[in-house]
């Protein structure tokens, strides 16, 4: 019994002097004289790249460098560390790379206006309206024809012209006449055309021309809401790399928890009960890690996608996320929200609308028109048929005025009312929405950069918990329990402030972007 009570009081003794600071839980033997020991060299373990403009992050249950540096640096540094477990598995290594990387954001803009299917389609928009407004000024110039056809008669009466002595009589033998008329004719005639009197046609010059204005503003809008795209795949891509290191980081702690506590059940301190909790605790780390790794794929094809390319495109660890924000101020003017390309587009549309409605009612308006006329004509034949040529000139004008259709035009009117107060209605609706999120994006900077101060205040408290709680635990007076769910809250807690800080710079773009005019 005494022996017992004994060993708990050493146990409990060795646990507060592994939880004062300064303090190790195991000492080295001294070298013997003449002779000095040397420090075994620890595995370096892998830490997360840090992106440019970053602080370089520390692994999980380790200082800062800046901070080990200062430690360090104090008195009672010296003492030496008990040594890190050494674990080796193949979910480790890095993520495969993409087969294409962009180089620069310069790279990703050029992509963008070579293969972006949506800014393709849009530009095309453009010409589309462009060919539109050519075809309405068409309608209020001239236009001239020409016309040529050649007619053969086949079968039929014919003018036939007799001998003017001659007269038909009954008999065997009758006679035969002079001449007749060719069977083959050809002819061909100019004709020139001009509206004297054409409101709708000189009225639909000014709306085609406005369609083409509103297909431009789109174009622009498209190209903004592409770059923007284009920066929020990117910023996704970086935020995937940098969980999937911190997933291996994560991971590489819980093997070494694991292999922690494989340890102590040989040594008889621990249970069955610990390593099954740290096994479960690993495949927890390695569930998340594929899972991370996948959506580090998904973020490379969407990428892919919005450039207009196959498979995966990815970005190099050099890829600068603050460049970004800089080069998009030097490409795209700042504006308000009521001057958005969209907010503008919408009011030209409704412009449009009632430009429609003018139109339907000038369908009442008569309608004249100035034609000219030059054709020729002539028979093709031999000496045996007569052959004739005519010419003539000609001038006409014809007013068209109308009167009953059938209710046709009564009912463009209609339609053409209720489209104006639908357009008038998503008018508003544009405005509003660009105003709410001009506003949003301002104010998620502030948010974003708060959320992530409180991530980074929750990670430093869930790393120094699970600090404590190993040395509890190989003091004794930490369960297994404890020691996992400390390690999973710092893995929760790393991923978030992962997240966190790229959401940062997310925010800092859509705000950017909010009412920017990019060209």
């Amino acid at each position: 019994m005494s022996r017992r009570w004994l060993r708990m009081v050493a146990v409990r003794t060795a646990a507060l002097l592994a939880l004062h600071p300064g303090i190790a839980l195991a000492q080295t033997a001294p070298a013997p004289a003449g002779q000095q020991r040397q420090a075994p060299q620890q595995p370096q373990a892998q830490q997360p790249q840090a992106r440019p403009g970053q602080q370089p992050q520390a692994r999980p249950g380790q200082q800062p460098p800046a901070a080990a540096a200062a430690s360090a640096a104090q008195p009672g540094a010296g003492t030496p560390l008990p040594l890190r477990i050494e674990v080796n598995d193949p979910a480790l290594a890095p993520p495969p790379a993409a087969p294409r990387t962009l180089a620069s954001w310069q790279e990703a803009r050029a992509i963008i206006d070579q293969r972006s299917v949506d800014l393709l389609i849009a530009v095309q928009e453009v010409a589309r309206a462009e060919g539109i407004a050519r075809r309405a000024l068409a309608a209020a110039l001239p236009s001239l024809d020409a016309r040529g056809d050649v007619t053969h008669l086949i079968a039929g009466s014919r003018t036939v012209t007799y001998p003017p002595s001659a007269t038909p009589a009954p008999g065997p033998e009758p006679l035969l006449p002079v001449s007749e008329d060719a069977p083959t004719t050809a002819s061909a005639s100019i004709t020139l055309r001009q509206p004297i009197i054409a409101p709708r046609a000189w009225y639909g010059i000014g709306t085609a021309r406005l369609s083409v204005d509103v297909a431009k503003l789109s174009l622009e809008d498209r190209r903004r809401l592409t770059i923007g795209a284009v920066a929020d795949a990117v910023v996704s891509i970086v935020t995937a790399e940098r969980v999937s290191e911190v997933n291996r980081v994560g991971l590489r702690s819980a093997l070494e928890r694991l292999e922690l506590t494989r340890r102590r059940e040989r040594l008889g301190t621990g249970t069955r009960l610990d390593v099954v909790r740290a096994e479960q605790d690993v495949a927890l780390a390695r569930a998340t890690l594929v899972s991370g790794d996948e959506s580090l794929r998904q973020t490379r094809e969407a990428l892919g996608a919005v450039l207009g390319e196959r498979g995966e495109v990815g970005v190099p660890q050099s890829f600068s996320l603050n460049g970004i924000a800089a080069e998009m101020q030097a490409q795209c003017s700042q504006a308000r929200s009521d001057q958005r390309a969209d907010v503008r587009a919408a009011r030209a549309e409704l412009e449009i609308a009632e430009r429609n409605l003018t139109d339907a009612k000038l369908a009442f308006a008569p309608y004249a028109e100035l034609s000219s006329t030059l054709n020729g004509q002539t028979s093709i034949g031999d000496e045996s048929y007569v052959r004739t040529r005519s010419w003539g000139w000609s001038i006409s004008a014809v007013l068209t005025v109308p009167i009953w259709d059938g209710g046709a035009r009564y009912g463009d009117l209609r339609v053409n009312r209720a489209v104006v107060e639908q357009q008038r209605a998503r008018l508003g609706s544009v405005e509003r929405a660009a105003d709410l999120d001009t506003s949003q994006a301002a104010r998620a900077v502030s948010v974003a950069e708060q959320a992530r101060a409180v991530a980074e205040q929750a990670r430093d408290l869930a790393r120094e918990t699970a600090r404590l709680t190993q040395v509890a635990f190989e003091a004794g007076t930490a369960t297994s329990f404890d020691l996992v769910e400390s390690g999973r809250r710092q893995r929760e807690a790393e991923l978030d402030l992962a997240v966190r800080e790229f959401e940062v710079v997310k925010a800092k773009i859509t705000a950017l972007l909010a009412s920017a005019s990019c060209k």
